[in-house]
């Protein structure tokens, strides 16, 4: 099963009765030096069975009352927004609770999930190494999205980070060793011209060996 890395963003507006729009995600480079390029996400699979949890609960709980409510994804100048509604308070009390510390504002942020498809490094720079290295995915397929405390847990911030940080270090060292590995076509110029001329000297001394032995035959 592939890895899913996780973006939160701090920033909800209520648009209605038990209605929130998130910025999800933008261009601007993160803290882990990414940028999810917003043209890049893939938001098909999300909008089939858009569901909303709590935390990043729903791949673990059985609990149906982790689902609190329902959203729309989509892109709108240069952002990723989700539209959520939540559910109403008889059917979810977990969803209502959730719902009012969204209006009071001890909650804020949601979370996406997301599964990077594609990517590159950044050039000059922001290439790997470099002073303000950037890694740049360009194309996400969004997974789930979740309302999250903030900050939450940051060690279990950290550990659900440490796949994306070990694939953006193998990511680094490969850049890197294939940099080092490139070879200036002047310095192997060289070498096939020695080459070349070392091949041409063996021919010669053949073919004077031949004329010998053929004048020695003859005589």
């Amino acid at each position: 099963m592939a890895e899913i890395f996780i973006r939160t963003s701090q920033s909800g507006e209520k648009t209605g009765e038990r209605r929130m729009s998130f910025v999800a995600s933008d261009a601007t480079r993160d803290s882990y030096h990414t940028v999810l390029v917003p043209d890049g996400w893939q938001l098909d699979r999300f909008n089939k069975n858009p569901v909303i949890g709590y935390q990043h609960e729903l791949q673990f709980s059985g609990n149906p009352d982790s689902v609190i409510g329902k959203a729309h994804a989509y892109l709108s100048d240069g952002r990723l927004m989700i539209d959520v509604e939540f559910e109403p308070a008889d059917m979810n009390p977990m969803a209502d609770k959730i719902w009012k510390k969204l209006e009071f504002g001890t909650l804020n942020a949601v979370s996406v999930g997301f599964v990077p498809l594609e990517g590159r490094w950044g050039v000059g720079e922001e290439g790997p190494g470099k002073k303000n290295e950037t890694y740049y995915y360009t194309k996400c397929e969004l997974m789930e999205v979740s309302v999250v405390n903030v900050p939450a847990n940051p060690n279990a911030l950290k550990n659900a980070m440490q796949p994306e940080e070990d694939r953006l270090a193998e990511e680094r060292k490969a850049a890197l060793e294939a940099e080092e590995a490139q070879v200036d076509p002047e310095v192997e110029k060289e070498p096939e011209e020695d080459r070349t001329a070392e091949i041409e000297a063996l021919e010669l001394r053949k073919r004077q060996s031949l004329t010998i032995a053929g004048f020695q035959l003859c005589k």
